[in-house]
């Protein structure tokens, strides 16, 4: 279907001009400012600010141990709120940064003459003066020392945008509600800066809120340690560049050759103070707390049955005059479709859930919930108007890359028809917990008083977490691995041997251990192995109990043959118990084999995956999903060893 064209008049999504943010013109600047390359200052002169995803808001050298070339990098910036329009008022008496922002962030008292008479005054932490102004600013990220230096936030920043530290002393504040780290204090250059950054969008968020400019102060130091190859190309003299309209003021000080340092080599120095504003971004006094998507709403638009649609339309509250919505109109419920690829993103992410059904939510700040479904394991589906309502606007443009138009009848009866992946994994959950059913009522014919479960396992572990997890259509063999490593960890880590030992003992002291010299404990799928070759010994032998372990050595061929037939059976037994396990052993096998934690072996990974019927290599879904149907079906099979070898009496037979 053709699609609607747009209005021309376009409503503006980012309030944001060019002109506010970028640095200086390199035209602007005296070509001699470059001409030595290790005292260049061109990556802080030039380039937008707020082009990059995160902005600095503090940097502090803590060490100035020279590089490679023997240059000397100290960096110091701090970062402070002025009211609209006052940096005009400030620009003149912008001059060294050290100078200037002395105090900052520190609380003062004061007492001041005034008519003769003597007056105390205390100034707050968020009141500060430039000096030779009357202009008050407010700090926002300054340093302050304890015993050493470290930077201080404005606690009004992390309250307005409802941040959480992820952990305290962590120096990282994040958005539960949209799941991303936001405000980072770290440790770079090979522990020689400590910086403090924000999310730019984050940043012009609270500016806008607060209607107040960000005015950073921002000082370098280079020193050229034997610079004399490179001495004749240095002009010497301090340069001052850029004006209020254009936000910007640095001033360099181009102070030359020193040798008067004791102790020192002769170094070129060259200094920077640059001070540049970000100024607020307007405010919609009809919707001051409407939240601006990062896109045109008016032309985002997903495909449904009728054509593309535009989801805004039943999220947006107060329409722009004049513009209508590209693409079609279609019912609240029209469906919509995406890869389920787009999950990746929130499965394991902090804050989010991701439910069985392929619903997603961020704590109780959003969640598409309603009328969402999984369609086999390629697609998902929901209504446009629950994904309008549901789905904040930051998250659409990730969602918009996994849309699909709708698939054909035909194909959703085909993708239906495959089981999705955490159904597979909660039946293997279910014939598990079956199994611990089916072990008491077996340990409880042994005489063991209060059988415990022998599979203690839980979905809810990293490893059940991460069987569920969507597995991508072109993931490669690791992918196989480390679904195999998850499931072995699930099942085989799961056991509980004391509680299979419980049983074993009861028929005899050593059955529980191997043959070797001396004889050492059995693993818990060993132990596991031999409970289900004691229930088939039970169920089709109905021997004396006494004589058990016995039969059992002489199963695995560990103790002299007895009758002909008897042993045939015995053999038989064997087979078929170790056919049960062969799953479980091809898990063990590739735990070992696959390289998840150990060296790989592709070889013995291959051999292990092609004697359970799967390919040598290549492994897709579909290989995953067989996976998990055959450990199910040899748990099931393992289950129904135990619930026949218990009479109904639930005795020995």
């Amino acid at each position: 279907m053709k699609r609607r064209k747009s209005s021309k008049r376009r409503s503006r999504v980012r309030r944001r001009s060019p002109s506010t943010t970028r640095g200086l013109a390199r035209g602007d600047v005296p070509v001699h400012v470059f001409s030595i390359p290790d005292l260049d200052f061109s990556s802080d002169l030039f380039g937008d600010r707020l082009a990059a995803e995160w902005f600095t808001l503090g940097i502090y050298s803590i060490g100035s141990e020279p590089n490679a070339r023997g240059v000397e990098d100290v960096t110091e910036r701090q970062s402070l709120l002025l009211p609209t329009g006052d940096f005009a008022r400030v620009f003149d008496a912008l001059d060294a940064v050290g100078n200037i922002l002395h105090g900052l962030g520190e609380p003062q008292q004061t007492v001041r003459s005034e008519r003769g008479h003597k007056l105390y005054q205390y100034v707050p932490f968020y009141r500060f003066e430039i000096s030779s102004t009357n202009v008050l600013a407010e700090p926002l990220i300054f340093l302050h020392s304890t015993g050493r230096w470290r930077f201080f936030m404005n606690p009004d920043l992390p309250l307005f945008l409802r941040l959480e530290e992820r952990a305290a002393g962590s120096g990282i504040w994040w958005d539960p509600r949209r799941g991303v780290d936001v405000l980072r204090q770290r440790v770079i250059e090979q522990s020689q800066q400590e910086i403090v950054e924000i999310r730019t969008d984050h940043l012009l968020r609270y500016l806008r809120a607060r209607q107040m400019s960000l005015v950073v102060g921002h000082y370098r130091q280079l020193h050229l340690q034997n610079p004399l190859a490179v001495v004749g190309r240095f002009t010497t003299g301090d340069l001052t560049l850029g004006s209020h309209p254009q936000r910007i003021k640095a001033i360099l000080q181009n102070w030359g050759l020193r040798r008067d340092v004791f102790g020192r080599p002769p170094f070129l120095q060259r200094r920077l103070h640059l001070w540049f504003e970000i100024p607020a971004p307007t405010v919609d006094v009809e919707e001051p707390w409407t939240e601006l998507p990062p896109f045109d709403p008016y032309t985002f638009t997903l495909p449904t049955a009728v054509g593309w649609v535009a989801p805004a339309r039943w999220r947006l509250t107060r329409r722009a005059e004049g513009r209508t919505f590209e693409g079609e109109t279609c019912d609240f419920m029209g469906r919509v479709f995406f890869r389920q690829d787009v999950l990746t993103k929130y499965e394991g992410a902090s804050g989010f859930e991701v439910k069985d059904d392929g619903s997603v939510s961020c704590r109780s700040y959003w969640g598409l919930v309603r009328s969402t479904g999984r369609l086999g394991n390629e697609l998902l589906s929901t209504a446009i108007g629950d994904f309008a309502e549901g789905v904040p606007f930051e998250e659409w443009p990730h969602w918009r890359q996994y849309a699909v138009p709708p698939p054909s009848p035909e194909m959703v009866t085909v993708l239906g028809s495959e089981p999705t992946i955490p159904d597979l994994v909660n039946r293997l959950a279910a014939t598990l917990r079956d199994l611990n059913t089916a072990f008491a009522r077996f340990a409880a014919s042994l005489g063991v008083a209060k059988p415990r479960r022998i599979w203690a396992g839980s979905l809810e572990s990293l490893a059940g977490r991460q069987l569920k997890w969507v597995y991508p259509a072109n993931a490669a063999d690791d992918e196989f691995l480390k679904r195999a490593t998850l499931l072995s960890t699930l099942i085989i880590d799961g056991l509980v041997p004391p509680a299979l030992r419980d049983a074993l003992v009861r028929l005899g002291p050593d059955l529980h251990v191997n043959e070797a010299t001396p004889p050492g404990p059995l693993g818990s799928r060993n132990l596991l192995q031999r409970v289900a070759l004691v229930a088939a010994i039970k169920k089709d032998l109905r021997p004396n109990p006494a004589t058990i372990p016995v039969l059992v050595r002489q199963a695995d061929g560990k103790a002299p043959a007895g009758e002909p037939d008897t042993q045939g059976e015995l053999a038989r037994l064997h087979r078929g118990v170790r056919d049960d396990f062969a799953p479980l052993a091809f898990l063990y096998d590739l735990r070992v084999a696959g390289g998840v934690a150990h060296a790989p072996n592709k070889a013995r990974a291959s051999d292990a995956a092609e004697l359970l019927g799967l390919p040598r290599e290549n492994w897709h879904r579909a290989n995953y999903l067989d996976l998990l149907r055959l450990v199910t079906d040899a748990i099931r099979r393992i289950t129904a060893r135990l619930e026949g070898s218990v009479g109904d009496r639930g005795d020995l037979g």
